[in-house]
């Protein structure tokens, strides 16, 4: 509590106002932002639960849709879908929202109890979609939709421990809420909300154990962050798991019939209309580098689409090995581009030699100065026996990570001053600002870790992470 007041006081001197802070940053300023890594849950992209279509009738309330599988899984897919009467079925940015939901479920660790708390800031980063109004506006709707439509999956949805296929009948989202009114908006009728708006969301216990069972798949964000719709965005996760199936190597083409594939995305009509709805679409993926062609096979009805892809430069970070770095204390955004630098063996073989050092009794003014050194400069460290730790230290590791204004070694003791000049020229909502300088004069966070909130892509989910640090 004491902290709290030396805050208030000391943010006020500094013509800082508590409270509700609203993010400013525009869509292009999400848009330039490197992407966190980025997983989703195979099942709801193969089943295709959420139409891609942006715009669905006012009546649209009830579909079913049956086909076989060209997958590893070799069986006909039968799914239904019916909203509520007053409502429609999921569509367009709800496949977004579903993806975001997924990821928040993830960065907050997978919980038991399948809840988990976001704000809409968080929603909208772990989602890959653009901060700004139009987006903020979409999210009461979008949760509401996935919340009051019941899905109905006959002996398709594909549980990974049991390898067997089982039936559901759920709704992907069993319940939401806005739980800090501080962070909600003035009127609830209102449906849009601001940045801090603060979410407790439940999600489907089954939905929930196959994330946690891992039956998940990596996606480039970076690549996702830059697709302006809701169609050429699940169009190209759709097409991401057909390029990295669960049992075969990478896929260099991917072909299908016309009809289905167009059906399954969420689109009815002549052969002609389909590729007409696919036409920017394809325009966009091929754009960015994603394929390399598209090409129609035959006439008619009887036609299939094939999508070559383009070779693969770069895969997205593991999301375990993204883990093994935050666990030690790398940050966020630092863990991420680690990891799709050096990879998942280099990154184990780093975090094992760097347990082993400490087990050893190896002391490192900074773990994730030393992790990172590690795992950039491994040649260094493999002569290091466990009898000499501690008496000699890596010229490479006796400097803690740079300040800003590049002061280094000899770090002043704990003060809110301290804190408040690196977080000074850090763009953050103000309320972040206080909880991340009471973290730091709480001895959870370093000087260190303040300085490298600049390099986040998400500064403010980094903060909230810190705060699980309180339960050691």
């Amino acid at each position: 509590m004491a902290h709290r007041l030396l805050l208030a006081a000391a943010l006020s001197g500094h013509g800082v106002r508590l409270g509700v802070a609203r993010k400013t940053a525009s869509p292009n300023e999400a848009g330039q932002d490197l992407a966190l890594g980025g997983n989703e849950e195979r099942n709801l992209n193969r089943l295709s639960l959420v139409l891609a279509a942006a715009r669905v009738p006012d009546n649209l309330t009830y579909w079913e849709r049956s086909w076989s599988s060209s997958d590893h899984l070799g069986v006909t897919v039968h799914v239904s879908c019916v909203a509520s009467a007053n409502g429609v079925v999921p569509h367009g940015i709800d496949n977004d929202i579903l993806f975001g939901l997924t990821n928040a479920y993830i960065g907050a660790g997978s919980p038991q109890d399948n809840t988990f708390r976001v704000t809409a800031y968080q929603l909208l980063i772990y989602a890959a979609l653009p901060i700004g109004g139009h987006s903020y506006a979409a999210i009461r709707p979008s949760l509401t939709r996935l919340r009051n439509s019941t899905f109905t999956i006959q002996d398709s949805w594909y549980d990974r421990k049991e390898e067997t296929y089982q039936s559901l009948s759920t709704s992907l989202v069993q319940n939401w809420k806005v739980i800090e009114k501080r962070r909600a908006p003035k009127s609830f009728v209102d449906e849009s909300v601001n940045a801090e708006a603060l979410f407790q969301v439940t999600i489907d216990p089954d939905l929930a154990r196959s994330i946690r069972l891992g039956y998940i798949r990596p996606v480039d964000l970076n690549i996702l962050r830059n697709l302006s719709q809701p169609l050429t965005r699940t169009l190209y996760r759709k097409l991401e798991d057909e390029k990295h199936p669960v049992d075969r190597p990478e896929q260099l083409i991917y072909q299908s019939a016309l009809v289905p594939w167009a059906e399954r995305l969420g689109i009815n009509g002549r052969p002609d209309t389909i590729r007409r709805a696919l036409l920017a679409p394809h325009k966009q993926l091929l754009d960015c580098g994603f394929l390399a062609q598209v090409n129609y096979l035959g006439r008619g009805k009887d036609q299939d689409v094939q999508y070559v892809f383009a070779k693969t430069t770069q895969p997205p970070a593991r999301p375990e090995a993204v883990a093994a770095l935050t666990k030690r204390r790398v940050t966020q955004g630092a863990a991420v581009q680690y990891a799709t630098e050096y990879g998942l063996d280099a990154v184990n073989e780093a975090v094992r030699r760097f347990d082993d050092l400490l087990a050893a009794g190896y002391q490192a003014k900074s773990g994730s100065g030393l992790l990172i050194d590690i795992l950039k400069n491994p040649l260094k460290y493999q002569t290091i026996s466990a009898d000499l730790v501690g008496s000699a230290r890596p010229a490479a590791s006796q400097k803690p990570l740079l300040m800003e204004n590049g002061v280094e070694d000899e770090l002043p003791p704990r003060s809110l001053q301290a804190a408040l000049f690196v977080l000074k020229k850090i763009v953050l909502p103000e309320s972040f600002k206080a909880e991340a300088a009471e973290l730091y004069l709480q001895e959870l966070v370093s000087i260190e870790e303040l300085s490298a909130l600049k390099q986040e892509i998400d500064p403010a989910n980094t903060i909230l992470s810190w705060n699980a640090r309180k339960a050691r």
